[in-house]
């Protein structure tokens, strides 16, 4: 795993590491696409980025090579901390990239697209006399190692290529350009199985040459024939990091569409909980039903009836336990956590540039610093509930966020707005429920589930027209 770069001399990052990133974060206006990621890459070592769309793949490998600034967190290439990069310099550092969509120029020949930036014959101060036998002789050759044979005229513009005719001049180019690290975003997309077994062949080839590659994919089948190591991403957020003598292709995959079912565990986990207190009451009625009532009728047939009312709860029961085990998939990461950072976390994963006359008001003791906390999870309950509470306030509203600890967490959440009256109050953690009046929604479920799971209570207290108090304990 991932050693702290605080942990590690300049030596051990240069003889490791070819690239080494820690607690990366970008964001895009109040968007937060990656939150202190970590990520590395050996020499010599295929890595393979897993993760659904929106994991926040695509905006790792841009940000490493500077396309997207970093908000925070420190980058180390080829053993040197860079608090500057760009793409230009990340090729002068042996870095080459195929991007999902390839960066070719339309009205520029197939030769001068494989060559851009890095014509023959040309100076800096010239473009004018390149070596323009040599360039097409040196692209036919790449080209037709990548299956692409059939090309008429070198001279022609890429403009007159299909989509997968274009991927394959990016991919050639990167595996020819490429010194020290290939960066491969979906390298297969619009490729046939018989081109792709091709770029498969070509990973091997360059870490048989001594380069370490990136391999950006959401298929692991294809990355997990050449990857020594894997990262999943998920939400912006690091997910697992694994070698590949840790796992399994069928593992890999299962990892995957955990990752991509996660809403509907959420929803799993909702109607679990909504179903197992009503049906404990049931069932237990029914017993005193068949144990404490004398019917002098048809007793048979009475009891039948509750035995079979029994037998039907029983089975909903095991239905919700399979909810309950199916939801219950996440690993808990519990470490010690300053609580005031998780509050403004919470606050700052959120649009609050929408409602800029209400003002948050945060009450921590100032003995109270740090809690064992899943970080993710709490976060997210957190951010919902303000977020509710934000949506519930009117202009000039206050929100008071307070925290103590008294053997366990508690944090209030109190708004001043429209308030809950109790039939509401009963159904604000149903899945589905929602006090709009249009479309439907996961509600608060998804907070009542993620306390559910740390072990905590959630609880509400509200007068109509005066306000809301929504409290977790952890």
């Amino acid at each position: 795993m991932i050693k702290p770069v605080s942990s590690l001399s300049d030596k051990e990052i240069s003889n490791d590491y070819l690239l080494y990133a820690k607690g990366i974060k970008v964001k895009f206006d109040s968007v937060i696409a990656l939150d202190n990621v970590d990520f590395y890459i050996g020499k010599n070592e295929v890595v393979g980025i897993l993760g659904d769309n929106g994991a926040g793949k695509s905006t790792l490998i841009k940000s490493l090579i500077g396309l997207y600034k970093l908000q925070s967190g420190e980058l180390y290439i080829n053993g040197k901390k860079k608090n500057k990069i760009s793409p230009i310099l990340s090729r002068k550092e042996g870095i080459e990239v195929v991007y999902q969509e390839p960066a070719l120029i339309d009205e520029l020949s197939i030769t001068r697209n494989f060559f851009l930036g890095k014509e023959l014959g040309s100076s800096k101060k010239s473009f004018k006399n390149f070596n323009s036998p040599l360039m097409e002789d040196i692209t036919k050759k790449q080209l037709s190692k990548l299956g692409f044979d059939n090309v008429r005229n070198l001279n022609d513009p890429v403009s007159s290529l299909s989509g997968g005719q274009r991927r394959i001049i990016a991919l050639a180019r990167c595996f020819y350009f490429g010194k020290k690290l290939l960066i491969l975003d979906e390298p297969t997309a619009s490729l046939s199985e018989k081109d792709i077994e091709i770029v498969l062949d070509l990973v091997r080839e360059a870490k048989r040459n001594g380069l370490s590659v990136i391999f950006v994919t959401h298929k692991a089948h294809e990355v997990f024939e050449v990857a020594d190591r894997f990262v999943v991403l998920d939400k912006g957020l690091n997910y697992l990091n694994l070698d590949k003598n840790e796992t399994s292709l069928k593992e890999m995959e299962k990892i995957l569409i955990s990752s991509r079912l996660a809403a509907v565990r959420e929803l799993a986990a909702g109607v679990a909980h909504q179903i197992r207190n009503p049906l404990g009451i049931i069932k237990a009625s029914a017993e005193v039903l068949k144990d404490d009532f004398l019917v002098t009728g048809d007793s048979d047939g009475y009891k039948n009836i509750i035995n079979m009312m029994i037998s039907e709860i029983n089975t909903m029961n095991v239905v919700v336990s399979n909810f309950l085990d199916f939801a219950h998939q996440y690993k808990l990461n519990i470490k010690m956590y300053s609580v005031e950072k998780l509050i403004k976390n919470a606050i700052q994963s959120l649009p609050v540039y929408k409602f800029p006359n209400i003002n948050i008001i945060i009450n921590i003791p100032k003995n109270l610093s740090f809690y064992p906390l899943d970080k993710s999870l709490s976060e997210q309950v957190l951010s919902n509930l303000i977020l509710n509470a934000l949506q519930t306030s009117k202009n000039g509203d206050k929100i008071m966020i307070d925290a103590e600890i008294d053997d366990k967490l508690r944090i209030s959440v109190t708004d001043f707005g429209s308030g809950i009256d109790d039939e509401v109050r009963k159904r604000i953690f149903n899945p589905f429920f929602t006090t709009k009046k249009n479309g439907t929604g996961l509600g608060l479920s998804i907070a009542h589930r993620i306390i559910d799971e740390l072990g905590g209570l959630i609880d509400i207290q509200s007068t109509p027209g005066e306000g809301s108090v929504f409290t977790i304990e952890i």
